[in-house]
């Protein structure tokens, strides 16, 4: 279980990546530790034996969101992939806090798969632990092959728990850091519930992405005070303030494409550099493009984490993580929502005006933290 050290106030998570061997779980380790930042991660170590070989290494995730102000360093292990090697994977087993389950996409290794599943629920059986009770992820790796099951397959066969699940080319690194993420993210929940630091003393708060009613209002109204206090102290500038009132209400706005002396809000001077972007995403909002400005949003989000990330010296690989959103200090459980909104609106699903107005509200917080990270 979890560890709490009182003195660094550090919280010590222990990530298992589980799965058959050759599957990727190595693979998608050195990934995590290749894209980390060199002053936040530990070396990996190799535990070997004769026989069999175990990696780890820990690492404290750039200014993660703190649970109940302790820092949250995270340790991950790998496990060897051989059944016949199940006393090691037993042991390392021990105290999880969350399981990556890497499965091998390819179509001659399913029997494997379902056999390391079948060995992880019994292992976790043995601890007095059952399967559901985990956190747990899965990852469906080497999906750059061309003999592979679909997913749909993979699903039903190794996801009876309805798990989040993710697609991966651990080799190229492709959605290795989401399925990082999104463990990360069940994991602090599950600590929470259990009360791990103990009983809060004040009411814990929601994801502020994730609020009923007011939180459009909230994030939007916060975004548009920050400007209009920010064009307040450089009255002299000759950019002209947006036509928004500081509050924003929760019924759906008109947004006045530029050049229509439409009166809808706007936050183009926010982004003078990128105006044009700007422009043409509040027209997709006007125009009911919702899909492609959540899309645009997206974009514009990540090239914003991009140039901090760059001026921290930090590997733009990590950019897209979760983890690493944190820098410009956004909460990082917000930032893995509107991942999952982006990928809705990518895969074709519905969405509405609210769900563009949140995406653009966060590509306004985005730009607003970063601005006062780098002065």
């Amino acid at each position: 279980m979890a560890q709490v050290n009182p003195l660094t106030r550090e919280l010590l998570v222990k990530l298992v990546y589980y799965g058959p061997g050759l599957c990727g779980k190595t693979t998608s380790l050195q990934c995590v530790h290749r894209v980390s930042p060199p002053e936040s991660r530990g070396q990996i170590v190799s535990l070997a034996t004769p026989v069999d070989r175990t990696l780890y290494f820990d690492f404290l995730p750039l200014r993660l969101p703190p649970v109940r102000d302790h820092h949250v360093r995270l340790q991950l292990f790998t496990v060897p992939g051989q059944v016949y090697f199940n006393a090691t994977r037993k042991l390392v087993l021990t105290g999880v806090d969350g399981i990556v389950f890497v499965a091998d996409s390819q179509v001659e290794r399913q029997d494997a798969n379902l056999e390391c599943m079948e060995n992880l629920a019994s292992n976790l059986e043995d601890q007095g632990r059952s399967l559901a009770e985990v956190p747990l992820i899965m990852q469906y790796n080497k999906r750059d092959l061309p003999n592979v099951l679909p997913i749909v397959e993979l699903e039903r066969s190794l996801n009876a728990l309805g798990v989040q699940s993710f697609s991966t080319c651990a080799t190229r690194g492709e959605g290795v850091l989401d399925a990082l993420d999104g463990l990360v993210q069940v994991v602090l929940r599950d600590l929470e519930a259990r009360n791990v630091l103990g009983a809060p003393t004040a009411p814990s708060t929601e994801p502020r992405f994730e609020r009923a009613e007011e939180a459009l209002d909230e994030q939007i109204g916060r975004a548009s005070e920050e400007i209009w206090r920010d064009r307040a102290e450089r009255p002299t500038e000759a950019i002209a303030a947006p036509s928004i009132q500081p509050r924003v209400s929760m019924d759906p706005i008109p947004v006045a494409p530029p050049g229509t002396g439409g009166a809808g809000p706007s936050w183009v001077a926010l982004f003078s550099e990128d105006a044009p972007l700007i422009r043409a995403l509040e027209e997709d909002i006007a125009a009911g493009r919702l899909s492609d400005a959540v899309i645009r949003c997206e974009e514009l989000a990540t090239a914003i984490l991009t140039h901090a990330a760059h001026q921290a010296g930090i590997s733009a690989q990590f950019v897209e993580s979760a983890l690493v959103a944190p820098l410009v200090g956004l909460e990082g459980e917000r930032w893995f929502a509107f991942r999952r909104l982006v990928r809705r609106a990518r895969s074709g699903g519905p969405i509405d005006l609210r769900d563009a107005l949140r995406a653009y509200a966060m590509l306004i917080e985005t730009r607003l933290r970063r601005d006062r990270l780098l002065g």
